[in-house]
């Protein structure tokens, strides 16, 4: 399927959707069930009927299971030549054992078993698996992604589609399983903050577990994220802070510089206009923002921790006029 800017890819969605409960799984045994580690027999038909329609080159899984035997038969059915990259950190459902499997006359598979990491994606630390690009099935850009893992307690959800834009495509499809979890939700919150419109997202109604469907408008590189996020960044400070408006920034200013914005910015503990570390106490946060004179006070990424540490202090600064994954505003004005 071509892709663009996303809106073709959504009709294919709508269409999988209205069509999945037709879909037959009797052909798997056991029955699949709702309780258990693999996807529920909804997401299956959904998977299944979404390669129908979205007739995908190359298939990624990041999660292998029963899935990838699902996966395997329904791009094998179109007989184009399709293939399945299949990745998990865990060799009992990834070397081809009876969870995960090519299936008779499916599509071929490539498995790759890798293991979870933690690694930097613009400037956040978070769980990832370590792929290998050599070791997927194609070389040419995935058109479906199923995401199922890694779990939550080995690092969640939320590094899998940064690493998956390395792979995608203007109008690659990427289904997250589990979507109704709050820590799938969470990631799917840090996904948009942080990708704005190069993604759209929406949560597909009446599934047992939850499934949220993505389709990447245009790919953002692991190695585009930093700029990503200072262009979000710089558009929503500009939004809140009136021109003429100076921001006085928490901690070391440097993300501020690099965000390059269209207004004055200061460190908010300075000493002849330069950043002069960290406050001792709340006491001395407090007399700082006091003797600036500042109305808008801007904490990044990097220095969120003090807006747990020096509560006194972020008590005192008023309504919040931005708040993200990446920037926090305050309005001195509204205190």
């Amino acid at each position: 399927m071509s892709g663009g800017g996303g809106g073709g890819a959504w009709d294919v969605i709508r269409s999988a959707l209205a069509e999945a409960g037709g879909v037959d799984l009797s052909w798997i045994s056991p029955t699949p069930t709702a309780d258990g580690w693999t996807l529920a027999p909804d997401a299956l038909r959904l998977v299944t009927k979404l390669v129908e329609r979205l007739r995908p080159a190359h298939v990624l899984e990041l999660g292998s299971g029963l899935s990838t035997r699902v996966l395997s038969r329904a791009v094998g059915v179109l007989g184009g030549g399709g293939v399945v990259s299949s990745v998990d950190h865990d060799p009992q459902y990834n070397w081809e054992t009876d969870g995960a499997r090519i299936e008779p006359g499916g599509a071929r598979v490539a498995f790759q078993l890798a293991p979870l990491v933690v690694r930097e994606f613009g400037g956040k630390l978070v769980g990832a698996y370590l792929i290998r690009r050599e070791k997927l099935a194609a070389e040419r850009p995935v058109d479906l992604v199923v995401i199922d893992g890694p779990p939550v307690n080995l690092g969640g959800r939320e590094g899998t589609l940064y690493q998956v834009m390395d792979y995608a495509r203007a109008g690659t499809v990427v289904l997250l399983d589990d979507s109704k979890r709050p820590e799938e939700k969470a990631a799917i919150r840090a996904w948009q903050e942080n990708l704005g419109d190069a993604i759209s997202v929406e949560q597909l109604p009446g599934f047992a577990k939850g499934m949220a469907a993505v389709v990447i408008r245009r790919p953002v590189s692991t190695a585009e994220l930093w700029r990503r996020r200072f262009e979000l960044t710089r558009a929503e400070l500009e939004g809140a802070v009136p021109a003429g408006e100076a921001v006085f920034v928490a901690g070391d200013p440097w993300w501020a510089d690099e965000v390059g914005l269209d207004r004055a910015v200061r460190p908010l503990m300075e000493k002849d206009g330069q950043y002069w570390g960290e406050p001792a106490d709340d006491a001395e946060a407090i007399a700082a923002v006091e003797r600036t004179g500042a109305r808008f006070v801007a904490f990044g990424w990097p220095v969120f921790w003090w807006l747990g540490y020096y509560r006194e202090f972020v008590a005192r600064l008023g309504r919040r006029v931005v708040e993200n994954d990446r920037v926090v505003v305050f309005d001195r004005r509204s205190a």
